[in-house]
């Protein structure tokens, strides 16, 4: 039973540790936050929110503009597949002539 009490008293001590370690942590983020922020007035803040934009619009036109190739070549390769389908079908393989000169 005392084995009991002195194991739940240590692991108190232990999480309070813990606890308080991740508090002083997180206070200090915090601090490094507001000094990096504190320099910034709504002039800086509303140049930064419209290149947040821009870089976001950028960003879309690169995206499209990948899968509208990615787009392509897939109709580029289903329009081979078909026809090179339909040469089989038709009996149209081209023989392969040896020509030596």
């Amino acid at each position: 039973m005392e084995n009991l009490v002195l194991y739940g008293l240590i692991a108190l001590a232990i999480g309070f540790f813990l606890a308080f370690c991740t508090s002083l942590h997180a206070i200090a983020r915090l601090r490094k936050f507001e000094r990096a922020v504190s320099s910034l007035d709504w002039d800086s803040l509303a140049d930064i929110v419209i290149d947040v934009q821009k870089l976001k619009k950028n960003a879309q036109k690169y995206q499209s503009n990948v899968n509208a190739a990615q787009k392509l070549t897939q109709k580029e390769k289903m329009a081979l597949a078909i026809e090179q389908a339909q040469m089989r079908q038709n009996g149209m393989v081209m023989p392969i002539v040896n020509q030596e000169m």
